[in-house]
């Protein structure tokens, strides 16, 4: 008996020993005006839902997304505006930069620092409706593992099924 009872505890201590190296799960949420929806790691938060605004907050990141009308940016001038934009927001030591594409949308990202913060920024443009929008993803830079979260959130964005 005492064997059996030792082997049950030896088997609940390896099933929580090896959890722990599980990546945390996502989580989809979806902005519903404009029927998009983007996973982010399972801490995050919705802090802010309106017309105009999405904004989320985890663990060491924030993410915030809004709409951008002052003129329909088309895919092929994403990468300019989203350079402006950029510019505008005083991005300092830009140091990496891409266009990306999922299904119905595509885009273009600048990665630099503002007040002290990593952030990646991004302009992205809806191929089914042509909403434009803006994102922004700020985290600490000496989180290795925030940079690739925050690049797969944004190839998780995609219309709400």
């Amino acid at each position: 008996m005492k064997i059996f009872i030792k082997l049950i505890a030896l088997s609940v201590l390896s099933v929580c020993f090896l959890s722990s190296f599980l990546p945390f799960t996502d989580k989809t949420y979806y902005w519903d005006d404009y029927n998009i929806e983007i996973t982010v790691p399972s801490d995050f938060k919705i802090v802010k839902d309106t017309k105009n605004e999405f904004e989320m907050k985890g663990d060491g990141m924030e993410l915030f997304m809004y709409i951008w009308n002052q003129k329909a940016i088309s895919v092929d001038d994403i990468d300019d505006a989203t350079i402006a934009a950029g510019k505008e927001m005083k991005l300092t030591e830009v140091d990496d930069e891409g266009k990306f594409e999922n299904d119905d949308f595509a885009g273009y990202y600048v990665e630099g620092f503002k007040d002290g913060d990593r952030v990646i920024f991004a302009g992205v443009v809806d191929l089914k409706s042509r909403t434009n929008f803006f994102i922004a993803i700020t985290f600490d830079d000496k989180d290795a593992e925030a940079e690739k979260e925050a690049i797969n959130i944004l190839e998780s964005i995609d219309h709400k099924s």
